[in-house]
């Protein structure tokens, strides 16, 4: 009893505890370039005192950090108004030895374990590349692999700044907002987190991130930005998106959007349940692809100023899933045609092609970037309408 008293003494309680209200709690990050353009004189100075003088070498980052404000609930009525964060900015060349500066702007310590997004400006990517952004937060032990990311191609601090109309604090605003991707074909939010980033990497693979874009008191998630490797191509729209979300199976709840026959008819419909099957083929010394799509969903809009058309009219329902399997082709095939001009393989060719055929990727893995633009992918789509709606 005595041991086990000692023992419980010795190792009892938290020895690294603390208080909520003595920790300051990162919600985001935003990286920019160090010289992000005209500043005013102010905004010249307020950025001089932020800084560090460095021994060797130039600024090559700012980054900004939002940090959660910890107030009472009903202290002015509104639970903190638009004000849930403030945002702290650095410049250096580590950005380890930036984040341990800001100790210097603010009387607590800085706990990066809620960290949900990280935003990263587009001049960055194009001077650096993705690897060695995130290598610290890959690194750091206080990180989490299900951290957010995103591209902007404007300034990342102002997105940062930006008071959601939700009220909510904007780190958690922007990590929600890319939670949404299942229900909208044009936000590329699968596989996109940090940790999906670094195997990405690891496995020397191109890989695509959501852009974000802010303009005014607007802020939105939409298209992509895509990547050789860590190397920054390009951006990619949402039709591309779209088309590589159908072509990696995972969209969840896909909204169609069909021209009708008539004048001023328009058809929306929205897909559910999907069997997509991705297949390498190996013809002699040429390769390609088929692509074989059934979707299940439901008519969701029939947009008709004149109603000369019952929905439940069996030639209807089967023009309209025709229709819907010839936009599904099209979106796809456009998205392949895109991503193959720019050279990037976020269609999974390669990935496919090495499970499937190993022994023909490892003589020809050497000579895929030449072969990529070029592999045909050959594409079958067969649409089923289950249901038409509480009014028919």
């Amino acid at each position: 009893m005595l041991l086990i008293l000692t023992i419980a003494v010795l190792t009892g309680g938290c020895w690294d505890r603390r208080e909520i209200q003595d920790r300051n709690f990162v919600l985001a990050v935003a990286i920019d370039t160090a010289d992000t353009g005209q500043q005013t004189e102010q905004e010249k100075a307020e950025t001089k005192t932020a800084t560090f003088t460095q021994p060797r070498g130039d600024k090559r980052y700012r980054v900004s950090l939002q940090i959660l404000k910890l107030i009472k609930n009903g202290g002015n009525g509104q639970n903190g108004g638009d004000n849930r964060t403030y945002v702290l900015s650095n410049t250096g060349q580590s950005i380890f030895e930036i984040v341990r500066d800001m100790l210097g702007q603010t009387s607590k310590s800085l706990f990066f374990e809620h960290i949900q997004a990280v935003v990263i400006s587009e001049s960055v990517l194009r001077e650096t590349g993705i690897t060695p952004i995130i290598d610290f937060f890959l690194r750091d032990a206080e990180m989490r692999w299900r951290i957010k990311v995103y591209v902007t191609p404007g300034e990342a601090k102002p997105i940062l700044e930006y008071a959601p109309p939700s009220k909510e604090a904007g780190g958690i605003y922007l990590a929600n907002i890319v939670r949404n991707h299942t229900k909208n074909l044009h936000v590329a939010g699968a596989r996109t987190d940090l940790g999906n980033i670094s195997v990405m990497l690891d496995s020397k693979s191109d890989l695509i991130i959501p852009r974000i874009d802010m303009t005014g008191n607007v802020v939105k998630a939409k298209g992509a930005a895509v990547f050789k490797k860590h190397n920054f191509v390009g951006y990619v729209d949402e039709q591309v998106v779209a088309g590589l979300k159908m072509i990696r199976a995972t969209e969840k709840s896909a909204i169609i959007t069909l021209p009708g026959e008539e004048a001023g008819e328009l058809l929306a419909v929205e897909v559910f349940r999907h069997d997509t099957r991705l297949t390498p083929h190996v013809d002699g010394d040429s390769v390609y692809f088929t692509l074989d799509i059934t979707m299940w969903g439901n008519l969701g809009e029939h947009q008709l100023p004149h109603r000369t058309v019952k929905a439940d009219d069996p030639a209807f329902i089967r023009r309209v899933e025709r229709q819907a399997a010839e936009e599904v082709k099209r979106t796809v095939l456009y998205s392949k045609n895109v991503c193959q001009s720019l050279g990037v393989d976020v269609l999974n060719f390669g990935s496919k092609l090495k499970r499937h055929e190993p022994k023909v990727w490892n003589t020809i893995k050497d000579d895929w970037d030449a072969m990529y633009p070029n592999v045909p992918l050959v594409v079958s789509v067969n649409v089923v309408i289950n249901q038409l709606g509480e009014h028919k």
